[in-house]
């Protein structure tokens, strides 16, 4: 099994239809599930109507979320999406599509999802609770930046269970101290469509069905379509 730690969004789905689960974390979890692996999210929603859609969600793309919070203090993100462009679900008036009755302002990188507000983000806590009641896994990816001490938990996990460890870092972010046995990866600036996601998705999956690393990560690379290059 493969554990996921990182926050989701939701896409709100057209009159009728169902809404969809979108970020980082979930382009992994998706690349590792259509390859064959059991997959658990580890991450916070708000105690809203769109956090039980996100939930719902979830469960319709096969990602495992018994180890996701719910976090009152703090609403779920929502996005719109408009065609191939993911925009902003912006309230009207005093409605807010979180449930919470505040107008919120949309922050975000252009050309990237732009969500009302921060998602809502693991502490080092949870993330040992959630660990723990999930004993069976042989891959953890943490796929956002995580605080100090939640990467240290993540990390003593692994080494305790025998776990392999992967880590994204975000673009231009903050080098964080990196365990030494993790496999680290940088992600690109930008991933309308999820490719480089599903790629770490699929490497996790053959790490988790023992295949070694440098092949794992071939087998990755080349289902995504790409091609090593020689100088």
């Amino acid at each position: 099994m493969i554990v996921v730690i990182g926050s989701a969004s939701i896409v709100p789905g057209d009159a009728g239809g169902r809404s969809a689960a979108v970020g980082r974390a979930i382009d992994v979890a998706r690349g590792a599930t259509d390859a064959g692996s059991a997959v658990q999210l580890v991450g916070k929603v708000g105690d809203d109507l769109a956090g039980d859609a996100l939930l719902l969600a979830l469960a319709d793309a096969g990602i495992g979320h018994v180890a996701v919070l719910r976090d009152p203090s703090r609403a779920t993100p929502v996005v719109a999406s408009t065609g191939s462009e993911i925009e902003p679900l912006v309230p009207d008036d005093d409605e807010d599509v979180t449930g919470e009755g505040v107008e919120r302002e949309p922050v975000g990188a252009p050309g990237q999802a732009t969500l009302l507000e921060p998602a809502p983000t693991i502490d080092a806590g949870d993330l040992d609770l959630a660990l723990r009641y999930l004993p069976d896994h042989r891959v953890v990816v943490v796929a956002e930046a995580l605080e100090p001490g939640a990467l240290l938990v993540a990390s003593a996990d692994c080494s305790y269970v025998g776990a392999e460890l992967v880590i994204i870092l975000d673009p231009n972010g903050r080098l964080p101290e990196l365990p030494l046995e993790a496999t680290v990866f940088e992600a690109p600036a930008d991933d309308p469509d999820g490719v480089f996601g599903r790629t770490m998705g699929r490497f996790a999956a053959a790490l988790d069905q023992g295949i070694s690393g440098p092949v794992a990560l071939a087998q990755a690379t080349a289902g995504a379509g790409w091609q090593p290059t020689t100088a």
